[in-house]
């Protein structure tokens, strides 16, 4: 039953989005503003749809965290699902993401629209560059820039070292960083994977204020979205019953 209505929801929000494309295509060449506000009508309904046909809800915690201007928002990524939560609840997101998703239909011309910044992983020094200049800049004009720093996604009650890369986008900012811990993989961990009815909790966290030096920053970041994921929280409890059952 689960893989059914996955499909169907797969479809509807797929379907959904070719609409909102041609419907909304005149509209979003009227700028990024525009864009992300059609982008936005879509996030609400997919998570709506999500919550009605395959019985997957989410909570949000620290709710108060959320920046009301200019930021680095650092998350731990395992679906699709916190691409779609933070184009919902934030106010001016802007990802940065893999440039190889430009090319998926649809999604890449919204992407692009929207005014994300996509980035060529063999871009090398000069790439790197061009994006702690970009990112740079969208903060200081408003932006809430967006970064995934375990580089693809990880499976719940996993871990990874996070790139280097988002301490060198942290120190360019010069912003607060609000660091972000999910447990979405848990519910629904691909596109056209199946997805478990019950509850997503999302935390965000209190920001991380700048200054601090990259090593630090590297240690902090990575510490405090690792010590609130509730998938990590949950995998310890249960080492913890296990190892206390044994003795």
């Amino acid at each position: 039953m689960n893989r059914i209505r996955s499909i169907v929801f797969t479809i509807v929000i797929a379907l959904v989005a070719v609409l909102f494309t041609i419907v909304f295509l005149p509209a979003a060449f009227a700028g990024e503003k525009t864009t992300k506000r059609i982008i936005r009508w879509w996030t609400h309904f997919a998570l709506g749809a999500m919550r009605v046909i395959a019985g997957v809800t989410f909570r949000i915690e620290g709710r108060e965290n959320i920046p009301a201007g200019g930021a680095l928002i650092v998350s731990n990524h395992q679906s699709l699902w916190e691409t779609i939560a933070i184009n919902a609840l934030f106010s001016h997101p802007i990802v940065i993401l893999k440039k190889e998703l430009l090319k998926i239909p649809v999604y890449g011309w919204w992407a692009v629209r929207a005014g994300n910044i996509a980035i060529d992983r063999n871009g090398g020094a000069k790439e790197l560059r061009r994006l702690r200049q970009e990112t740079a800049a969208r903060i200081a004009n408003g932006a809430q820039v967006v970064v995934f720093p375990e580089g693809t996604r990880v499976k719940p009650g996993e871990t990874t070292p996070y790139q280097p890369g988002v301490a060198g986008i942290y120190l360019a900012a010069n912003a607060p960083c609000v660091p972000v811990a999910h447990d979405s993989g848990r519910f629904w961990a691909k596109l056209a994977g199946a997805l478990n009815p019950g509850v997503i909790t999302m935390r965000i966290l209190k920001p991380i204020p700048p200054g601090l030096d990259r090593r630090e920053f590297q240690r902090t970041i990575e510490a405090r979205i690792n010590a609130a994921r509730p998938d990590l929280e949950e995998a310890a409890q249960t080492d913890k019953m296990e190892y206390s059952d044994v003795g």
